[in-house]
């Protein structure tokens, strides 16, 4: 008697999409700084990288640190149209755009002048890199979240992972003004932002142990009390269209490097 065996079917493995960052610079330094940090995080998820260079940016400078990662997938693309035309139609089909703080066209307070701009209308996360060297170059292994909007589960998740892809620890902060002041209305117990916070830090990454900090001043100076950090991620405010004061703030005074996150 013959016995046939019947094939084994090989279980279709899933499509695992990879992330997609778009990182603008123009030459300068912060433009490279920008391009820098955006490699690096690409390569601790294997990212694609999609470069929007300025007319005025430095061919040669941006392939040279291209080659540097040889295993990511990047594109470099040079347009004409407005930096903030560019990065906001980049901003539709990735995951993350990152800029410099300031480029060759400075707006108020040294903050440059396309970096409100796209913050507020981008369509995804961004990353704006500022602040000291060692903080933008990732070696303080502290990611801060700033607590007390409506986004602060989004703020979280994106706290988490990249604590968890970088192998830092993870501080929260939450600014309550004090007693006595009344420029700034509390409408919920600081401890208990805190409090939720860790539960949903615990709740997302188990082996994760946030260390809390409740400051003593007006939200809108918080971003001065992210000092030893890589990253503040914090939340655009409630009105669509409008970055709160606080977000504003950080994006001015913050000594490293902020991601605004992006609310579906």
């Amino acid at each position: 008697m013959t016995r046939t065996t019947e094939p084994s079917l090989i279980p279709r493995q899933p499509h695992v999409r990879r992330p997609r960052i778009a990182v603008g610079t123009d030459g300068t330094p912060w433009g490279d700084a920008a391009l820098d940090w955006a490699l690096r995080q690409a390569a601790t998820q294997n990212a694609s990288v999609d470069v929007f260079a300025a007319e005025s940016s430095d061919d040669q400078a941006i392939t040279r640190r291209l080659a540097a990662y040889p295993w990511l997938f990047s594109t470099v693309t040079v347009s004409p149209d407005s930096p903030v035309k560019s990065l906001l139609d980049a901003s539709i089909d990735h995951d993350t755009l990152v800029i410099g703080y300031r480029g060759r066209r400075r707006g108020p307070f040294g903050v440059g002048r396309s970096v409100l701009p796209v913050v507020t209308e981008s369509h995804c996360d961004t990353v704006v890199i500022r602040g000291e060297t060692r903080a933008v170059q990732g070696e303080h292994r502290w990611i801060t979240a700033a607590l007390g909007g409506q986004h602060d589960e989004l703020v979280i998740h994106r706290a988490v992972q990249f604590a968890v892809r970088t192998r830092s620890k993870l501080r929260l902060i939450h600014a309550a003004p004090l007693p006595g002041t009344h420029t700034v209305a509390v409408r919920t117990d600081p401890a208990e932002v805190l409090q939720r916070g860790y539960d949903l830090v615990r709740a997302t990454a188990s082996d994760l142990i946030p260390s809390l900090r409740l400051i003593r001043s007006q939200p809108h100076e918080a971003a001065r009390a992210c000092d030893r950090s890589d990253l503040l991620v914090i939340g655009p405010g409630g009105n669509p269209g409008t970055l709160s004061v606080i977000t504003s703030s950080a994006l001015h005074m913050a000594p490293c490097p902020v991601l605004v996150v992006k609310p579906l």
